[in-house]
């Protein structure tokens, strides 16, 4: 049976058996993985899958089940099953379908799908292999590997509800990465990685570039050293100044806000940034890592401008947090429960990373992390970092072991430059790097 069909007969079942309500979400995809350590292929992976996942709601009660065995007579029992769960857990008014005018009726051709046929699997173990070489010939120290690797996937998933939504669209995505290790002057070992990830192939950075950022950023950690401690500017190269933009996500979500798990629950059109950030998710970017025409529960994708020149402008809402919170529902259903990002970015500012270390006399730029220690509830941060130490406008020596820590309002407000270095394929939740004027940093 295609996608479509399963879909219906498993909906069909469920009204059958007693839903008020239903809406499934199939998907299907072939995926192909290779990792190539010192040369020698470690693992290949090629293989098919396929699942479901029905939610049903009967007396204002919700359950969800899930199953890969799409026999009729498997999906004619998991929709009995369904109902019957839900009719043991307890009712709540905010469990519904959208309304029938919510949906997407027509959206755009977002090229998520690469028409080209896929790399052979030849050509897909030699980028690996080229990715992981080309970064063990910059330099001598880099005497070992953790990998190159190469991932694709290809697949097709489907939304149909019992109120009348149908949906569905074909995705591909490629990466290839590498992670070296280098071995510095006290036989000290450092590792960093580099990646690129795209929907079409030949989006991909090329592999003699990949492996070369990543033993640069493994290199340029040699001979580290205890970060000096006290209250200094910090700049955040535009990988690490992601992870601001994650854990802003997770105070903006509307599950959170009514959760009462934000510390932003009641900042709604105040000043919580810097004037120099603005913050803008946006799933209809064409080719978008995270581009969706709608969201997973049918509603129209949107561009949503949620922070506009430091000022809290909107949070993002799945349909139960919007109804919860009484306020518009933005399109960021997820389909597992609760809100998710498409593609949400800092948006750019001028300038390079060299030019926001030039105006540092002294102080750290992050470039990678060490755990978490953020809390949404409070907005208290403290972070174990690596990178490097500004002495003078410039780059002195590599650090490892440091802390930094601050309030969240207290970071994002002491943002003061923004870099114009923003890079889409860095992930689903990116900035380009940024430079807070204060933070306490914790070393020797």
């Amino acid at each position: 049976m295609s996608i479509r069909e399963i879909a219906e007969k498993t909906l069909n079942a469920a009204m059958a058996a007693g839903a008020d309500e239903a809406e499934i979400f199939v998907r299907e995809h072939r995926e192909f993985q290779t990792t190539v350590r010192m040369g020698e292929i470690e693992t290949l992976k090629e293989a098919e899958s396929k699942s479901l996942a029905l939610r049903v709601y009967k007396n204002r009660c919700k359950a969800v089940v899930d199953s890969s065995d799409f026999r009729p007579e498997k999906l004619e029992k998991l929709a009995g099953e369904a109902v019957g769960l839900a009719g043991v857990t307890a009712p709540d008014d905010f469990h519904r379908l959208p309304e029938p005018e919510l949906y997407a009726d027509t959206w755009p051709d977002l090229d998520l799908l690469d028409p080209q046929e896929a790399p052979s699997t030849e050509k897909r173990i030699a980028m690996a292999h080229r990715a992981e070489s080309a970064a063990m010939e910059v330099d001598d120290r880099i005497d070992n590997s953790m990998g190159g690797n190469f991932a694709q996937s290809h697949g097709d998933m489907l939304i149909m509800t019992s109120n009348g939504f149908t949906g569905g669209y074909p995705f591909s995505v490629y990466s290839l990465s590498a992670v070296p290790v280098a071995k510095d002057s006290k036989g000290d070992r450092s590792r960093d990685f580099w990646f690129t990830r795209a929907l079409h192939a030949e989006d991909l950075m090329d592999a003699d570039e990949v492996g070369h950022r990543a033993a640069e950023r493994a290199l340029r950690m040699c001979d580290a050293r205890r970060a000096a401690t006290g209250e200094v500017p910090v700049i955040f190269e535009a990988n690490a100044a992601s992870r601001l933009v994650a854990m802003l996500f997770g105070c903006i979500s509307g599950s959170a806000v009514w959760r009462k798990q934000s510390y932003l629950g009641d900042r709604l059109g105040e000043q919580i940034a810097s004037e120099k950030i603005s913050i803008v998710d946006d799933p209809l970017r064409p080719r978008g890592l995270g581009s969706q025409p709608f969201d997973s529960e049918g509603i129209l994708a949107k561009a949503l401008r949620v922070v506009d020149g430091g000022k809290l402008a909107h949070f993002m809402h799945d349909l139960e947090s919007s109804r919860r919170l009484n306020q518009p529902v933005t399109g960021h259903g997820s389909w597992g429960g609760g809100v998710a990002a498409s593609n949400l970015y800092v948006e750019n500012g001028e300038g390079t990373l060299a030019d926001l270390i030039a105006g540092v006399d002294r102080g750290l730029l992050v470039t990678g992390y060490m755990g978490s220690g953020f809390n949404t509830v409070s907005g208290n941060w403290s972070q174990g970092v690596e990178g490097l130490w500004i002495e003078g406008g410039k780059v002195a020596y590599p650090v490892k072991g440091a802390t930094i820590a601050g309030h969240f309002d207290a970071v994002l407000k002491g943002i003061d430059a923004v870099a114009g270095d923003l890079d889409f394929s860095l992930g689903t939740k990116i900035a380009p790097s940024l430079r807070v004027i204060s933070m306490t940093v914790s070393g020797e």
